[in-house]
């Protein structure tokens, strides 16, 4: 497992992925930046240590430290996670090793939203990406894709895909009963941005008096404009898995208020899942996929940013009638079970590594 962005603690590639194929009896090694999950079990870990550089010189820097680390592993097999990678993964298929691409994000779409890039360079900057993505899709021997949109994409490319959606262990979370106690308050989990609802969020809970508990990592833009605000919000700041667990149990609604940036309109946001899974209703934006998960498994309510009274009703009611929350909630618990859980992915992964091993050492 290669990364030279993520770290070597990140849920998808380590608590899902790499954790899954090791159960599976493969040897597997992840080549990742700081910090490491604190109960490695049988994951061997290399970090990626690179001195600090300016974001338009990190790439090269830190895919170089990367490329190094994994041709010193020796591996069969390297799965790498980031499209700044591509280059450095079309070196690694020259020595006879067999490369799997694993895309997370709609790369393209996703650039619209950096705002980093200056607006006028993002068009250029996503067909590039675009070109370079098209361009090397079949010269690897498979694209793991994380939501449909984006295996269809690849599949037009003509590469070999196999979808791994970024569903939830269902053992981390305790399954609720109508009776599971629930406190008055909502919660939000994940990267803690504007374009991820953060002035919606607070503002629609401080509206109907309810409190708010955001986990994650949080801006600096982002933090100082929530110190400003005198609603009632707790920032729990970056929480572990057991810890993410305990709160999702302990709350009684789950938001999911993204804005209608590119690469969220199709996504699958995980917070989403862990919601279910852990038996919270869902308050979500009416982007495409959200919506279509939401009322398909009847778990919470879907509503427009641009129209705030839903908004606040569906807050208003979901806290004002905890045993119609709880109701949905297990409704939403039932789908995750039934379709949006890990064990389901971990099959096609490792369906997928099974069709290596058959095939042997890479040509």
């Amino acid at each position: 497992m290669l990364s030279s962005v993520h770290s070597a603690d990140d849920i998808r590639i380590v608590e899902k992925e790499a954790r899954s194929l090791s159960e599976a009896g493969h040897d597997v090694t992840v080549v990742a930046r700081s910090p490491r999950p604190s109960d490695p079990g049988r994951i061997e870990f290399k970090l990626i240590e690179v001195p600090p550089v300016s974001r338009w010189k990190r790439p090269w820097v830190a895919g170089r430290a990367a490329l190094a680390l994994a041709r010193a592993t020796g591996a069969d097999v390297v799965q790498f996670h980031d499209p700044e990678l591509i280059p450095f993964a079309l070196r690694l298929k020259s020595r006879r090793c067999r490369v799997i691409y694993d895309v997370h994000e709609d790369v393209p779409a996703d650039i619209y939203s950096k705002k980093w890039i200056w607006s006028w360079m993002r068009p250029a900057v996503a067909r590039t990406m675009e070109v370079v993505e098209r361009s090397a899709a079949r010269r690897f021997d498979a694209i793991v894709a994380a939501t449909p949109a984006i295996a269809d994409r690849f599949r037009a490319y003509g590469a070999a895909v196999t979808l791994v959606r970024n569903t939830v262990r269902l053992d981390e979370f305790i399954e609720p009963t109508p009776t599971t106690r629930r406190r008055r308050q909502a919660v939000y989990v994940g990267r803690t941005s504007f374009d991820r609802g953060l002035v919606e969020m607070v503002e629609a809970c401080a509206a109907v008096r309810l409190p708010l508990v955001l986990a994650g990592s949080i801006g600096r833009e982002e933090q100082a404009w929530l110190e400003k605000s005198s609603a009632d919000v707790s920032y729990r700041g970056r929480l572990g898995r057991g810890e993410i667990a305990a709160l999702l149990n302990e709350s009684l609604i789950g938001l999911n208020l993204l804005l209608p940036e590119p690469n969220y309109l199709l996504s699958l946001p995980t917070k989403l899942f862990e919601y279910m899974a852990a038996g919270l209703p869902v308050i979500s934006s009416d982007l495409p996929k959200s919506k279509e998960i939401v009322e398909a498994a009847g778990c919470g309510f879907v509503v427009s940013l641009n129209d705030r009274a839903a908004l606040l009703n569906s807050l208003s009611m979901l806290a004002d009638d905890p045993e119609r929350a709880i109701r949905l909630g297990l409704a939403g618990r039932a789908a995750v079970a039934g379709n949006f859980n890990w064990q389901l992915d971990a099959v096609e992964l490792n369906g997928l590594y099974r069709r290596f091993a058959s095939l042997g050492a890479a040509a």
